[in-house]
This record gives C-alpha cells, sequence and structure tokens, in this order.
C-alpha cells in the first residue's frame, strides 16, 4: 500500500466514523479505531522506511504499534488494548515497543475520552454501587459509631403512665429502654407504643411502663457491623437500636439512629472518592 492510500484511508474512515456514530447511527469504536491506528502509522512507518532504510527494516512493525497506541488513546485501557492486539496478530515479539506507546498514549489522552459515561473506578459506577454498599458496611463496625450513640435515661418498669407522662414531655428521645429493679435493660417501647394510653386518662395510673414495653428487644453490640445493623433497622422497620455491652445484652450502652448510620456510611464514601480524585496515579480507568 501506498502511502497517499494509508493516510486517505485513515481520513476516511476518521469521517465516516465520526457520521456514523455522531447522528446516532449503530456502530463500535474498536473496529475503526484499529484500521485508523494502523493506517496512520503504517504510512509513518512506510515513511521512515524511505528515509531510514538502515535503520526502519520492518514498516509493518509500525502498523501493529500504531492499532494499539490509538486505540489505547480512545478508549483509556492501555493493558487490555495491548494484549487484544498481540493476540490479534499473533505475536508478542512487538510487546516492548507497544508498551512504550500506549503509556505515552494513556498518559496524554487520559483527560479526555469518547465515552462520556466512562466512569473514574468501581466506586463510581451503578452496576457496582450494591457491591461497594456492602463491602463498605461490612467494614465499618458498631464501635467506629459510638460518637453517634446516644445516651438515653432508663425508664423504670413500675413507673406509672401518669408519671411518665411528664417526663415524655420534656424528652426528645422516640425510644425509651426500661429497666428492672436490677437497672438491666428488661424491655423497650416507642412513641408510637404509648399513643393507646395517652388518650385514656382514666388508666394512666393503672399502666405502668413494663405493661407498655416489648421484652423482644433487638440489640446491637460494638462488635456487629452496619450491614447487619442495617438489615436489623430493614427488617423491623425501626429508627434506633439499642447498642449493649458484648457480655451482657441487659447492660445498655445508648441507643443508634438509622439516620446516624446513613450519614455516616454517606460520609464514608465522600471520603474514598475524595481519595481518589486527590490521587489519580490510584485511578483504575480500565473500568467502564
Amino acid at each position: 500500500m501506498t502511502i497517499p492510500f494509508l493516510l486517505f484511508l485513515a481520513i476516511g474512515k476518521v469521517l465516516t466514523t465520526s457520521f456514523s456514530i455522531g447522528s446516532g447511527g449503530s456502530g463500535g469504536v474498536f473496529g475503526p479505531s484499529i484500521v485508523i491506528g494502523g493506517a496512520m502509522c503504517g504510512a509513518v512507518g512506510k515513511i521512515f522506511y524511505q528515509l531510514m532504510p538502515g535503520i526502519v527494516t520492518e514498516p509493518g512493525a509500525f502498523v501493529v504499534v500504531g492499532m494499539a497506541g490509538f486505540f489505547t488513546a480512545v478508549s483509556n485501557t492501555p493493558i487490555s488494548t495491548i494484549i487484544f492486539v498481540s493476540e490479534m496478530t499473533n505475536s508478542y515479539h512487538l510487546l516492548l515497543p507497544s508498551l512504550l506507546v500506549c503509556s505515552v498514549a494513556y498518559l496524554v489522552s487520559q483527560r479526555w475520552t469518547i465515552f462520556h459515561r466512562q466512569v473514574k473506578s468501581r466506586l463510581d459506577s451503578p452496576a457496582h454501587a450494591g457491591d461497594f454498599f456492602v463491602d463498605i458496611l461490612q467494614t465499618i463496625k458498631v464501635k467506629d459509631l459510638m460518637k453517634q450513640v446516644r445516651g438515653v435515661t432508663l425508664i423504670p418498669q413500675d413507673m406509672t403512665f401518669s408519671d411518665f407522662k411528664s417526663y415524655f414531655s420534656e424528652s426528645d428521645q422516640h425510644y425509651f429502654p426500661v429497666m428492672d429493679q436490677h437497672k438491666k435493660l428488661s424491655s423497650i417501647f416507642s412513641i408510637n407504643d404509648v399513643r393507646g394510653v395517652l388518650f385514656s386518662p382514666e388508666i394512666e395510673r393503672l399502666v405502668v411502663m413494663k405493661d407498655i414495653g416489648t421484652s423482644e428487644i433487638i440489640v446491637t453490640t460494638p462488635s456487629e457491623d452496619l450491614n447487619i445493623v442495617l438489615k436489623k433497622f430493614t427488617t423491623k422497620n425501626i429508627d434506633s437500636l439499642p447498642v449493649v455491652q458484648e457480655d451482657d445484652h441487659t447492660e445498655l450502652i445508648g441507643m443508634l439512629n438509622r439516620r446516624e448510620v446513613i450519614a455516616f456510611y454517606n460520609q464514608q464514601i465522600q471520603d474514598m472518592k475524595t481519595g481518589d480524585d486527590a490521587s489519580p496515579e490510584e485511578e483504575t480507568e480500565e473500568t467502564k
């Protein structure tokens, strides 16, 4: 093939591919990229062969290296492109030149991509959001959120509802742990549980808090991960969980709110993204 023909082929393929994809037509970019890169670098190889025949003895090698380099610049995937092109040509003899060219092409073109929806890493990919959600939650323990665990007042189980009303009006709690005579957690109730008694003044002095609370308490411990904690929140549709001691589930530490857990998780994600943006060399741009 002559040099003018190779240049004409490369320019023509650029125009036809641009018209096809730019107008919304179906078609990929791998094939055109391979043709354009091979034709352009084939022309360059022939030019150097004519100028320096003693140095450039195989102009065809420029075609293989050009294909790998051009598609690396297009897709921002240097390693996979080198392997793919080497497999296409059934030869790894040009592996080192391809590595050099693809590295330069990647460094020069990494700020731009024709794949506008290509994300920087799996962390930014909606397709892998669930994997990261579970993985990150499993690495965070309740003990990491002890600052978010609120201390609450334990309600005596023999307190009458009429006495509780005076405390209830001044409290911002939504869940009320109940303690027995040994000051151990025995039951728990929420604001919703007291509504039935709230408007029944005739039984206020008859009902004690032990009657309102449930003894089937869903608790968490400092060693539990947030994946388990969120499952407990969603399974029972509750907003707060009692945090208890590892060796004694009747020893209350405080209450952990679902909103605090989600806020902490969102902050962890934001910190990871910030760290990703601050270290471009650690980004995995080969993932789409």
